[in-house]
């Protein structure tokens, strides 16, 4: 009989196909939650161009409020996020297997006012000021600086945490409020609108006074085990392109407004290229900032133990 060569080469064909597709390796995908707002802009140029290896790819969620991003965690749903300090330790003592690899904001809260009397901590006495987030970073740093300062809040003055970012930056620009407490990029949208709006004081120095340390963190990148232990190279991956895509953030800011426009990331493209000069963006290793993070941690110990479950987390916490 003889032979048909296409028959031949369609067996050829497959099987190479089947020892291809035998020898290929499953491409793993992993998700990584990033928030809307000031945690999340300086991550824009990751989130256009997701890192990527042979063998691992990643997506990108992102999302309005660290609560998401909890329960998300919880669930195992994504492998890693960007949240608040005190939010990534509550989760880690808490049992969540998760770890801190990088400190990705230090220090952006400002205490703004267009009140020419208020020109001091001591100012504060008798008057109310609008606080953004209770119980949360700008919060805690406030009520010790005041501390600090012989001040006690709900006694000398009256914090108030009833307006959302958003809105307080409108009001006090508005001059609805007379005075607040809020983080960048927030702080600088409210400038904008208002230039009679300046600094009361620098909450930032009176840190470094307080504590002899150079920043506080209020920003962390963590991951959880399932992708730590992953044997593809994406995290080496993930750590060189979030790093390359801060350090672009604060080179480029005009570029980069307009790309957290673009991508939804809670910020139009003018406040954005204004805000970031005046941000605190950084991409340092969380084990190599631990004391700034600890010292930071002792305040929320302080003033409520439960925000970050009731102790400092250990070493292993940090990659």
């Amino acid at each position: 009989m003889k032979r048909n060569p296409r028959i031949l080469l369609f067996l050829l064909l497959s099987m190479f196909l089947c020892l291809a597709a035998l020898n290929a390796q499953t491409v793993e995908t992993y998700t990584l939650s990033i928030l809307k707002g000031p945690s999340g802009m300086a991550a824009a140029w990751m989130v256009k161009n997701p890192p990527s290896t042979a063998q691992a790819r990643v997506q990108f969620v992102l999302a309005g409020g660290a609560d998401i991003v909890t329960a998300k965690l919880v669930s195992g749903e994504i492998h890693g996020a960007v949240l608040p300090l005190n939010v990534a330790v509550k989760l880690y003592n808490s049992g969540i297997p998760l770890r801190a690899l990088a400190v990705v904001g230090n220090g952006m809260v400002k205490f703004l006012s267009s009140d020419p009397g208020m020109n001091s901590l001591e100012s504060v006495r008798g008057r109310e000021i609008f606080v953004a987030g209770q119980k949360a970073t700008p919060d805690y740093l406030f009520r010790y600086l005041t501390g600090k300062a012989g001040l006690r809040a709900g006694t000398d003055y009256i914090p108030r945490y009833n307006l959302a970012y958003p809105e307080m930056a409108a009001q006090l620009a508005a001059g609805r409020i007379e005075a607040a407490v809020m983080p960048e990029p927030f702080a600088t949208q409210a400038m904008r609108l208002n230039p009679k709006l300046r600094q009361v004081v620098d909450l930032d120095e009176l840190w470094r006074q307080a504590s002899g340390l150079d920043s506080y963190p209020m920003s962390l990148f963590v991951m959880t085990e399932t992708i730590l232990s992953s044997k593809t190279g994406i995290v080496e991956a993930i750590d060189k392109a979030y790093g390359e895509s801060i350090e672009k953030t604060v080179r480029e800011p005009s570029e980069s407004g307009k790309l957290i426009e673009s991508l939804d990331l809670g910020m139009k493209a003018v406040v954005a290229e204004a805000a970031i000069p005046r941000s605190a963006y950084v991409y340092r290793r969380a084990s190599e900032l631990k004391h700034n993070i600890e010292a930071m941690l002792s305040l929320f110990l302080d003033f409520d133990p439960a925000s970050v479950g009731g102790k400092l987390p250990d070493g292993k916490f940090y990659y």
